[in-house]
């Protein structure tokens, strides 16, 4: 299968952040502390940092490899679908969050159960819909190259 450049920076993008994330978040599930600690906190570092540094490795390696092209508007226009449709990703689960942060606080209130959302539940589960709609942009970006805009 022949890549372009483009797709090619997307695919490592994409892949990086299921992998550090993938593995982030399967961390903090497992653990299931209901507060910030010093080990969860360097968690979340350390994986901003691992995106960081896999990204700018990869990207140096990939422009070395191959001649970066310049976007035309054919790029432009698939970079605007990508961000419409993790805009509204985005927005939904932001959304979804808030509505998840009032019920259990209502639910708590109602019936007083183990029902605790947490600011460690609610920053991760921000975090969490933030990496869902990049991932929708370069999945979107993805499937344009490879299908072509119509």
């Amino acid at each position: 299968m022949d890549m372009s450049y483009q797709e090619k920076s997307i695919l490592g993008s994409l892949l990086a952040m299921v992998v550090v994330y993938g593995y982030y978040f399967a961390s903090v599930l497992h653990d299931a502390r209901p507060e910030f600690d010093g080990g969860s906190l360097g968690s979340l570092v350390f994986a901003v940092v691992a995106i960081v540094v896999i990204e700018i490795v990869y990207h140096i390696v990939l422009a070395l490899e191959s001649k970066p092209e310049p976007k035309d508007e054919r790029d432009i226009l698939i970079d605007c679908k990508a961000y419409r449709n993790a805009y509204f990703l985005f927005a939904t689960g932001a959304f979804l969050v808030m509505a998840w942060v009032i019920m259990a606080g209502l639910a708590r209130d109602a019936a007083p159960t183990r029902i605790m959302v947490t600011p460690f539940l609610m920053v991760n589960a921000v975090l969490l819909v933030m990496v869902l709609a990049e991932l929708m942009k370069f999945l979107t970006q993805l499937f344009y190259y490879r299908r072509g805009l119509r």
